[in-house]
């Protein structure tokens, strides 16, 4: 049975590169995001830096296994998005992990 969902979500484990002294490191956190209708993606050029924010702020609607600098977890907040959404590596990782589940559910159908 094909279920019509008007506000689908979707979750993804997005792998980031992050720099460090040594190189990179690879780490790993879970977004939740909302479906992007097609109109809205195309109204937005995704190279450009202020538009992949734009487009993030409307996909993310919530990250887990974040922690601090002291390890432990930091809640999900818009601060904590900007945070992630403000370097390279972070909006990398949400975008192919938006774009990834999205081609992944694609195979499946």
């Amino acid at each position: 049975m094909f279920v019509i969902d008007e506000n689908p979500t979707f979750s993804a484990t997005c792998t980031a590169m992050v720099p460090t002294k040594g190189g990179h490191e690879r780490q790993t956190f879970k977004a939740t995001f909302n479906l992007v209708s097609d109109e809205h993606i195309e109204q937005l050029n995704l190279s450009s830096v202020t538009d992949t924010k734009a487009f993030l702020r409307l996909a993310v609607v919530g990250l887990d296994d974040i922690a601090g600098a002291d390890k432990q977890p930091v809640p999900y907040s818009d601060a904590v998005l900007e945070y992630v959404i403000s370097k390279p590596w972070g909006r990398f990782a949400l975008s192919r992990g938006y774009f990834g589940a999205i081609a992944k559910a694609a195979e499946g159908n």
